[in-house]
């Protein structure tokens, strides 16, 4: 995730949470970005630049994630993990869920007195994933649920799991705490009340590590327990400290999103949230001279396949080191996985008479063949244009092989339409 300034999720977070559920609600049609934008009443490129900002990943990227078929492909490599964890035990820290240090469970005097003498801070706050209630002890974080016009429900929930504990509310200290969560990722200790069964079932679920789901069925097999699936799902469903025990990453054997504690849309959304951030490992950003090398090869590709055009590595070279070290000519825009550069995009300016405004011409858009077909062309390039639209470009232009079918229907999901224009050259 990334850092916001003060924490601050109000307005913007609100039309985040409104596209998410437009998108959840309507993924099997597929919506276009230009429509889950008009619907929360944002323009597209400011849409995607704030996604990003708060999701992680591209609106693209997360309508994937929202699929049945997805969920039950991750099934599968959930089980392996979980067999070789088997290899481990319950008790290794090395397995546990990246989050926190250590699942620490309540001493029996502190069950039977339901929190007697235990002091408990408590506050509410915005996480990107809706306003929560948290609180903590001395020995950790001992409740975290999600508020949805039910606040006093879920604080009645907290209070009857610890009846007879000294409450402190503190908003300010939760939104720190919040923040380092959510935000910073930072580990805590987890301080929980519950039957060893259900103890134990816990400390399975820190097994899952982000972005991997499970069944039941795997959860229970994993305690070897394979004929407690009712129980184990009764365990899951009693978790008191969500998100951090990641309940949510347990679905229903078909790959539906059953029963959530915080509801099933929030469930979903946190699945496509972390398989999404999972799979994102590629940046987007703007090429240095020390990448000319790479972004000859990936020209060498394009030029090879292109009608008009002949690989010149020389030629390149001296081109690519104008435009990188004149940013009024242009910039050169690329995707980076793993240190590595997949693809790249060229963005030339220049000053329409006709609109009296700067403009650009879209040229050298290639992602590497070994990556196609990972979604890196379609961010590539909302990336791009989001950036040219804040510097105030109101028209690109780009031209593609007339046969190639494929580039056009590319761009066309991407918001180009064909011109009426024909293109003409000379080379004196």
């Amino acid at each position: 995730m990334s850092s916001l300034s003060n924490f601050d999720l109000s307005d913007n977070y609100r039309h985040i949470e409104k596209a998410i559920r437009y998108i959840d609600d309507n993924f099997k049609d597929q919506p276009s970005i230009d429509e889950i934008a008009k619907n929360i009443g944002m323009s597209k490129f400011h849409f995607i630049r704030i996604f990003k900002e708060y999701v992680g990943v591209t609106p693209k990227q997360f309508l994937h994630s929202v699929t049945l078929n997805y969920a039950k492909e991750h099934i599968k490599q959930s089980k392996s993990i979980l067999d070789s964890s088997l290899d481990i035990g319950l008790s290794s820290s090395s397995r546990l869920h990246e989050l926190f240090v250590n699942l620490i469970g309540v001493t029996p005097k502190e069950w039977r007195e339901k929190g007697k003498d235990v002091l408990i801070t408590y506050g509410y706050g915005r996480t990107l994933f809706g306003e929560a209630l948290i609180a903590y002890t001395d020995k950790g974080i001992c409740y975290l649920g999600f508020i949805d016009n039910n606040k006093d429900l879920i604080f009645g929930k907290f209070k009857e799991l610890w009846e007879n504990a000294n409450l402190l509310y503190d908003d300010a200290k939760a939104c720190e705490y919040l923040e380092n969560i959510f935000i910073k990722n930072k580990k805590y200790n987890l301080l929980v009340k519950g039957t060893n069964f259900q103890v134990n079932v816990w400390k399975a679920l820190l097994n899952l590590p982000n972005g991997v789901v499970a069944t039941y069925q795997d959860m229970a097999n994993f305690l070897d327990k394979p004929k407690s699936v009712r129980a184990v799902a009764s365990a899951i469903g009693k978790n008191h400290v969500g998100y951090l025990i990641p309940c949510h990453r347990v679905i229903a054997k078909s790959g539906a999103m059953s029963g959530y504690r915080w509801g099933i849309e929030r469930k979903k959304i946190l699945i496509a949230y972390e398989l999404a951030s999972k799979e994102n490992l590629t940046s987007y950003r703007v090429a240095t001279t020390e990448e000319i090398p790479k972004l000859c090869q990936l020209l060498h590709q394009l030029f090879s396949q292109e009608a008009e055009f002949t690989p010149d590595c020389v030629r390149q070279t001296k081109a690519l080191k104008k435009i990188i070290e004149n940013k009024e000519i242009g910039e050169i825009y690329i995707a980076s996985k793993e240190d590595e550069i997949v693809g790249m995009v060229n963005l030339l300016y220049t000053v329409s008479t006709a609109l009296g405004e700067s403009v650009a011409m879209l040229e050298d858009m290639i992602i590497d063949e070994k990556h196609r077909g990972e979604d890196i062309g379609s961010a590539l390039l909302e990336y791009a244009l989001t950036c040219s639209k804040e510097k105030g470009i109101q028209r690109i232009t780009l031209l593609t092989d007339a046969d190639n079918l494929l580039a056009h229907r590319f761009y066309e999901s991407m918001g180009f339409s064909k011109s009426a224009m024909i293109p003409f050259r000379i080379q004196p």
